[in-house]
């Protein structure tokens, strides 16, 4: 399942690679923007590029020294192209500079897919602006967006962050004319099966016989009696 989000940008957008790079440390992530990027401005590549290098304690990682190179769908056009319905879901309540645009592939990996929504709503927080995901009836505020994407980071802490993300060795080159090799994924290593062991049976139940202790006098009077019928035959 892709995920699409829209943040609307307000208008506090200086320095705002910079300001964006300090969101991510006070919510206890280290992480790199590509050195050519600029927010406000769409890639050639259609794509943010993100170097992470560390993850708050709390969450799983399967190698939690290997920084991470994650990538997911993103565009900005200026508030002014707008359509009619993007406008409806702003609400006209805060000025609008940009509209920025997301999507991830059903494909992802885990660290993308969370990395994209906590993003946009940094995104939406660090400029005064809204953030609108599939399945939202409105947009909400950046602060209660970063509240929502902190809330879906929880299902890590049980699960590892980076299974199936890529290892950041190299930035990929924002002309997508040039090409670029994908380093290899992080891959969970493979838990054996389980083979069930086979319980040994009991020698009082090895024939089908369960041995009681109520079953001592009466085999006490078997015995009686075949030791009589022996020496008196």
């Amino acid at each position: 399942m892709s995920i699409s989000i829209q943040t609307f940008l307000g208008p506090e957008t200086d320095d705002l690679n910079h300001r964006f790079v300090h969101a991510f440390a006070d919510l206890g992530f280290s992480v790199e923007l590509h050195p050519e990027f600029v927010l406000t401005e769409s890639p050639p590549v259609g794509a943010l590029y993100l170097k992470i290098t560390g993850t708050p304690s709390r969450i799983c990682r399967l190698e939690p020294d290997v920084p991470l190179l994650v990538a997911f769908g993103y565009g900005v056009s200026h508030s002014r192209r707008r359509r009619q319905k993007q406008r409806a879901r702003l609400g006209g309540k805060s000025p609008c500079s940009y509209v920025a645009g997301s999507r991830t592939s059903a494909g992802r990996s885990p660290a993308a897919g969370a990395m994209q929504m906590l993003t946009m709503a940094v995104l939406a927080k660090e400029t005064g602006g809204y953030f609108y995901a599939d399945g939202y009836e409105v947009s909400v505020k950046g602060d209660t967006a970063v509240e929502l994407a902190m809330q879906e980071l929880a299902h890590f802490e049980k699960f590892n962050f980076d299974a199936y993300a890529h290892r950041f060795e190299s930035w990929p080159p924002l002309d997508k004319d040039l090409p670029f090799t994908w380093p290899p994924e992080i891959v969970p290593p493979v838990t054996p099966a389980q083979i069930p062991v086979k319980a040994k049976r009991k020698l009082s139940t090895l024939f089908g016989y369960k041995f009681s202790w109520l079953h001592l006098p009466g085999i006490f009077f078997f015995i009686y009696f075949l030791v009589v019928t022996i020496l008196y035959s």
